[in-house]
């Protein structure tokens, strides 16, 4: 069997592999820290958090958006309160979640996935408190909210469109187009290295071919009654040793990289 042969039946025997029934065992064995993460952010949630603090969140938001003549300038600040001490809640998940997540690019390197992740656990947090300060904690504040009849506040829609809904969202747009871009990057590298890979065993079994043919060649070339026969001295005619065709063309043999089109990445 050739060796292009050998190659597709091991990453044939890998794909029936990965489609087996899913092994919570190996996958936390994997991933124990990113589980754990997980598990304590949900537990703390569930059976911390939301038994507790809930009620910030209901006062915070009573007079809501819409509202008319009910003041909220003091109780507003309390969603701030329940939105940070979520977040703090929430990050060690975030953290698990997305380093869970980078670890399925297997081309990438350490350094390039902590980043994604700590951008994703600082980063997210980070835009969702200052989003909730500029279009929730401030417009009330200011009395931008709630909004009350649009006979009498059709104004208050400017200041949302072409100022807060911008600055408020700004970091948490920007946080969230990073982390996809990053992960867009990783894919295209993903990329690019399985092709290298593939490219390399096409022409490692297409080398090892050639290298069997050329050795069976020389095999079936030292056969005696097929071979010409030359003086092996002048000074005894009767001696003479077979010299296979082959031996005056040295062979020509493909090389394992050949011609490949090498990343600059993996050239250092």
């Amino acid at each position: 069997m050739s060796l292009s042969k050998a190659l597709d039946a091991n990453y044939l025997r890998k794909t029936m592999a990965d489609d087996e029934e899913f092994d919570f065992e190996a996958f936390y064995n994997k991933h124990p820290n990113e589980v754990k993460a997980i598990d304590g952010s949900l537990l703390a949630y569930f059976a911390v958090f939301e038994p507790l603090f809930q009620w910030m969140w209901d006062e915070g938001t009573r007079c809501g958006v819409w509202g008319d003549e009910y003041s909220c300038h003091g109780s507003v600040w309390l969603t701030l309160a329940y939105v940070a001490m979520l977040s703090t809640v929430l990050a060690p998940g975030i953290w698990g979640g997305i380093s869970m997540f980078a670890k399925n690019f297997t081309y990438v390197n350490d350094q390039q996935r902590d980043e994604v992740v700590w951008l994703a656990t600082f980063g997210l947090p980070f835009a969702a408190i200052w989003a909730t300060i500029w279009l929730y904690c401030l417009p009330h504040t200011w009395s931008l909210l709630p909004w009350g009849s649009w006979d009498m506040n059709w104004w208050k829609i400017f200041p949302y469109i072409f100022g807060l809904s911008w600055f408020g969202l700004g970091p948490l747009l920007g946080t969230i187009t990073a982390i996809l871009g990053k992960f867009k990057q990783f894919a295209e590298d993903e990329k690019q290295a399985h092709e290298f890979e593939e490219d390399f065993k096409t022409k490692l079994a297409i080398s090892a071919d050639e290298t069997m043919k050329f050795e069976f060649q020389e095999l079936k070339s030292l056969e005696p009654a097929d071979q010409p026969l030359t003086k092996e001295s002048d000074e005894d005619s009767s001696k003479y040793v077979f010299v296979p065709e082959e031996m005056t063309d040295p062979p020509q043999f493909t090389s394992i990289l050949g011609d490949m089109d090498i990343h600059e990445k993996y050239k250092e």
